[in-house]
């Protein structure tokens, strides 16, 4: 057993599961911001504009070296001067920019803006030289001042079009700092001292036109110094929202060593491959009051591995807006925290269109054959994270929200009167065929077939019947981009509940249905999934009193929990399980993980390569080499050896001990009569006696 992982073991527990159902029970869920940075020069040292050396915002710097109190215009600066380094690392506005059209956003911001809203734009109007150095700061500033002269009140819902629009405008700047300066800027930038500074809110200023601003702060001295205070009052309304009139604003960076944003060093374009800009998320608009910030202050959202939907959580839709690298910004649902990493930590690969599309997740969810949760006229799916297996471009999107309504109106009216009369489970099974039957004829019609199937699923509920479950959301699987982790987890779990009512033909798909799901759950590392399974199977292993049954389901309990443990380690360390990161002990733990728990040991030497372990870091390299020479595989065995009887009793222990086994029988079977082939042969024997194994399974 100390080479089989969780999928071998999942065969096992559902076979014995959902075959007491067999043996005695009676049978048994225009232009993109990426366009736009793609036509800036990305190679800042070109030779070709030389001669286009104009003054930038940025020179603001220089000023503060000489004088912090002396400003001037930037108007009256020489156009051959150049803008001294700043001593401190916050990103900056570039010195010039290559000559490029003004780049049209790819969807529209959500609210019109005028003409009219231009020319009263308030008392604050940039100098003329000033926003002609960076192109399209004019544009933002006019429609920033053409909001505040339009206010919107109300609750999130009135609101919501308004803070998309206001972030719409501020992605737009973002993107074109960050293509300037080819980094992205760090959240908190600090001196050399490693006091704190000015908020990257502060450095975006010159881009979104705010330069008579931006010039008032003295950029060497911290956010709080007695001249810089006083500014916070004088919030832009780029980070003005309807619910944060004060100083405050909820438009912050997430931040980590594996987000997108590093808090005190801008991070460089090029450590988000192979995510890319439009695929890596920047800022959020967090809900909860506590997490808004004084926007002049280098503070903002740090990223919580354990929890990561902190901040975020709030919004009466569950949904929360995120602007990626390129400007863009989207609509995210809050869904669970093992998605929310792969999210935000730039080297987990992830499809943002598969997250938007998501279902948020409910605080709670109703109980099975509640009126709430069986409810002929509601129209909201089972709600859970949707896998990353289930964006199957062959299928259809959900339909709109307001066509299954409508869709599901008509439906209602055709079955009132049986649905009104359905107070026994056969007839509500009834209805629940009829349901499927009349989704066969919809199949031209998405919105109503997926009503159709949707409200069969509940009545399946109501009725108690497993197999109709089971057949209302594989036809919508089928045909939709659904959540079919959820179903299917929903599915076997509702089985396990009512396993009486499942024909003994049929439990032979919800077994192999079983195994898909804990196959899945493992490769996500969803635990909460693998622990909700092992309870089915106890509970019902228990009610048969099958002790062996029971004592293999502990057993595998055990293992699971050691798993989670150092799968919790890692993830608070903010690691990767895809890519090796700098963190060498982390790496370690990465590669020890891959190797002891998910038995996959290529993986895991891409990880014990870069380890602090010459140990691990050594075998690794020489199994990579596939040796064939015996004295090599010999000496591969003694290491893995001294390693795992030098580690506590415990899965690592086994699984060291057991590679070793492997690489000594493979060079026994390989080597002439030598010291080392007796050596070989009495380890083996010794590692019988102290696993009990033996059959030792030959190196692939």
């Amino acid at each position: 057993m100390i080479w089989a992982n969780s999928r071998r073991l999942a065969s096992f527990i559902f076979v014995a599961i959902l075959c007491f159902g067999v043996t005695g029970c009676g049978g048994c869920g225009g232009d993109s911001p990426a366009s736009k940075l793609a036509r800036f020069d990305l190679n800042r040292g070109g030779g070709g504009d030389e001669e286009e050396k104009k003054p930038a915002p940025a020179k603001k710097p220089a000023q503060q070296e000489k004088k912090p109190a002396a400003k001037t215009p930037a108007a009256e600066k020489p156009a051959e001067e150049k803008p001294a380094k700043k001593a401190t690392t916050e990103s900056k506005p570039a010195e010039k920019t290559a000559a490029a059209p003004e780049s049209k956003p790819t969807s529209q911001p959500a609210e019109p803006m005028t003409p009219a809203a231009t020319p009263a734009v308030g008392t604050v109007a940039p100098t003329e030289t000033s926003t002609s150095q960076i192109p399209g700061a004019r544009d933002r500033f006019a429609i920033l001042e053409g909001f505040k002269l339009q206010p919107v009140h109300g609750d999130r819902v009135q609101t919501k079009a308004r803070s998309r629009a206001v972030l719409h405008i501020l992605g737009q700047a973002l993107a074109q700092q960050i293509a300037d300066n080819q980094t992205i800027p760090a959240a908190s930038p600090a001196n050399k001292q490693g006091r704190q500074l000015l908020s990257w809110r502060v450095h975006l200023l010159p881009y979104l036109g705010y330069d008579d601003l931006y010039s008032k702060f003295n950029l060497n001295e911290p956010w709080d110094s007695p001249h810089n205070i006083k500014l916070a009052a004088e919030k832009p309304y780029a980070y003005m929202t309807p619910d944060t009139p004060d100083d405050r604003t909820n438009f912050v960076f997430v931040t980590g060593p594996t987000c997108a944003v590093n808090e005190r060093r801008a991070n460089p374009i090029s450590s988000l491959s192979p995510r890319g800009l439009h695929n890596a998320v920047i800022a959020v608009e967090v809900a909860d009051p506590a997490n808004r910030v004084v926007w002049t202050k280098p503070e903002d959202l740090k990223f919580d591995p354990s929890a990561p939907a902190n901040a975020i959580t709030g919004w009466p839709d569950s949904r929360f807006f995120a602007l990626t690298g390129d400007g863009v910004v989207h609509e995210f649902p809050v869904i669970s925290n093992d998605h929310l990493n792969r999210l935000f930590v730039v080297s987990n690969p992830i499809n943002l269109g598969e997250v938007a599309s998501s279902v948020p997740q409910r605080e709670s969810s109703p109980a099975s054959g509640t009126p709430s949760s069986t409810s002929m006229t509601s129209t909201e799916p089972l709600a859970a994270p949707i896998s990353r297996n289930d964006l199957d471009p062959s299928k259809l999107p959900l339909p709109s929200r307001l066509a299954i309504d409508s869709a599901t109106v008509e439906l209602r009216r055709l079955f009132q009167n049986e649905a009104r009369n359905a107070d026994q489970d056969k007839k509500k099974e009834e209805i629940a065929e009829k349901l499927l039957q009349h989704a066969e004829y919809l199949k031209d019609d998405p919105a109503k077939q997926f009503a159709a199937l949707q409200i069969a699923y509940r009545f399946a509920i109501l009725a108690k019947s497993p197999v109709l479950l089971k057949d209302s959301f594989d036809k919508l699987q089928e045909k939709f981009q659904v959540d079919s982790f959820s179903s299917d987890l929903y599915t076997v779990r509702f089985g396990a509940e009512n396993l009486q009512k499942i024909p003994a033909h049929e439990l032979p798909q919800f077994r192999a249905l079983a195994k898909s799901i804990l196959e899945r759950a493992e490769q996500e590392n969803n635990f909460e999934a693998m622990d909700q399974l092992i309870q089915i199977g106890s509970r019902y292993a228990a009610s048969q009193n099958d002790k062996k049954t029971i004592s293999e389901l502990d057993t595998l309990k055990a293992r699971l929990q050691a798993s989670r443990k150092d799968y919790d380690a890692i993830q608070a360390r903010f690691l990767s399980l895809e890519v090796p990161s700098l963190d060498e002990e982390g790496n370690l733990m990465v590669g020890k993980y891959w190797c002891v728990h998910r038995n996959n040991w290529e993986k895991g030497f891409e990880f014990l390569l870069h380890s602090n372990d010459d140990r691990f870091e050594y075998l690794a390299e020489t199994e990579r080499t596939s040796p064939i020479d015996p004295r090599i595989q010999f000496r591969i065995a003694e290491g893995w050896w001294d390693i795992g009887i030098s580690s506590p009793p415990g899965a690592e222990r086994n699984k060291f001990l057991g590679r070793a086994a492997q690489w000594y029988q493979k060079a026994d079977d390989n080597m002439k009569d030598s010291i080392e082939k007796v050596t070989a042969q009495q380890r083996l024997q010794e590692f019988t006696r102290l696993t009990g194994v033996k059959d030792i399974p030959a190196l692939h």
